[in-house]
């Protein structure tokens, strides 16, 4: 799918209602892939590359290392000899499948045990581990050619570690999954909700300075600066109503709760499924209202009275 001269995308469907991204940068000098999505989706990245009529692939630019955006990474590496970049810090999620299970399913064992059809859904999605050649930051630049330039973004929230892009010849913002869905019956999970509105507001103040024609994202379809605006405020909304519905349970509580009790009352009210990435996410909203002391913390006991 081309979405303009210099960009490309493959696509898949991770369910009835959620897409998934992944896309291709084209310079003169050389192309370079953002994203490598689940492993069925090879096939398609290989034919986004063809299409775009990239004769050489560099690099492989992971924009976290979730399993929907690293799925691809090691048969594409040993398809076009590319070197894979990823955030600072993000390596071993993306080498380790074991550890990667772990992090991502594991938050809390005592609360969602093991599961080997989760291990299983999680490891599917993903060809295997793959060695991250180079790590990337933010103000990093990819000159591609004399004009076709990439600008790297720093955008922790979801992840601790997550970039995105500007394309500036094309005035195109790239990103995975610094903007989450924020409607459906999945938590998609954000490990700080301080970061992930600092970086909210970034990717607001940028899109004021740029007035971005295109926005690319893993799980929407392509937008633009209205486009934006209007994401950023459902998701905007969504990390406050997590914090309203967590003080909503607490102050209604007869005495302090753990986070399991929590966590279930919260994806209830909010019309969610019981999930790995909702209790993380529950429990980094708790972790900062201790922090700013709008929780007590009794223990492993929460209260507000």
């Amino acid at each position: 799918m081309k979405i303009n001269e210099k960009i490309f995308a493959a696509k898949t469907m991770l369910s009835d209602t959620t897409p998934l991204h992944t896309f291709l940068v084209k310079g003169r000098d050389f192309s370079v892939l953002i994203d490598s999505g689940v492993a069925s989706m090879f096939g398609d990245i290989v034919g986004v590359v063809d299409e775009s009529e990239s004769s050489d692939i560099r690099f492989l630019f992971n924009t976290h290392p979730h399993a929907d955006h690293i799925g691809s990474n090691k048969q594409l590496k040993e398809k076009y000899g590319l070197l894979v970049a990823a955030p600072v810090g993000s390596e071993r999620w993306i080498e380790d499948m074991a550890y990667h299970y772990e992090q991502f399913c594991l938050p809390f064992p005592n609360i969602l045990p093991h599961s080997e059809e989760t291990k299983q859904d999680i490891l599917g999605l993903m060809d295997g581990g793959s060695k991250v050649d180079l790590t990337i930051m933010e103000g990093i630049t990819i000159q591609l050619d004399d004009e076709t330039r990439l600008i790297t973004l720093e955008l922790s929230g979801h992840m601790m570690y997550e970039i995105g892009f500007i394309e500036q010849s094309t005035n195109t913002l790239i990103l995975g999954d610094a903007i989450t869905l924020y409607e459906g019956d999945l938590f998609p999970g954000h490990f700080s909700p301080r970061q992930y509105r600092a970086s909210v507001k970034k990717l607001a103040e940028l899109n004021r300075q740029h007035q971005f024609k295109q926005v690319i994202t893993a799980h929407f379809d392509p937008t633009d600066s209205a486009g934006l605006n209007k994401h950023l405020l459902g998701v905007h909304r969504m990390i406050d109503q997590v914090d309203w519905t967590i003080h909503e349970i607490l102050m209604e509580a007869a005495e302090p709760l753990s986070l399991e009790p929590i966590w279930r009352a919260v994806c209830v009210r909010m019309g969610r499924i019981y999930e790995f990435r909702g209790l993380a996410m529950v429990y980094g909203h708790l972790t900062e209202a201790v922090q700013d002391g709008k929780v007590l913390q009794l223990g492993d006991l929460y209260t507000v009275r």
